[in-house]
């Protein structure tokens, strides 16, 4: 029985991973995609962003509303990441595998 056990663990385990992996490259393309989508006044490379593109994905005032949209995929991506990643390490730390 331990063994169907460790085998049903060791899958959603990888299955965590996975979808953290996905949504880990998600969070990129959806990035991306919101930076590209700036309002036409804001320069990129300026002080607006202090000359750093992915500083218009902290402000929304600097973005599109096609923009925004990605901005909040972009987000939603990146807390999946860290809810995959954040669980596995938590339920490891707890079982105590992390060493």
């Amino acid at each position: 029985m331990s063994q169907v056990l460790a085998g049903t663990a060791l899958a959603g385990f990888v299955a965590a991973w996975l979808t953290a992996l996905i949504a880990w490259f998600a969070g990129i393309v959806y990035g991306i995609k919101a930076i590209r989508r700036a309002r036409p006044g804001v320069k990129l490379w300026g002080r607006d962003t202090l000359w750093n593109p992915a500083n218009v994905l902290l402000t929304s005032n600097m973005l599109t509303e096609e923009g925004m949209r990605y901005r909040r995929k972009c987000f939603m991506s990146v807390g999946i990441f860290v809810a995959c990643v954040g669980g596995t390490l938590l339920v490891a730390a707890i079982t105590g595998q992390l060493r």
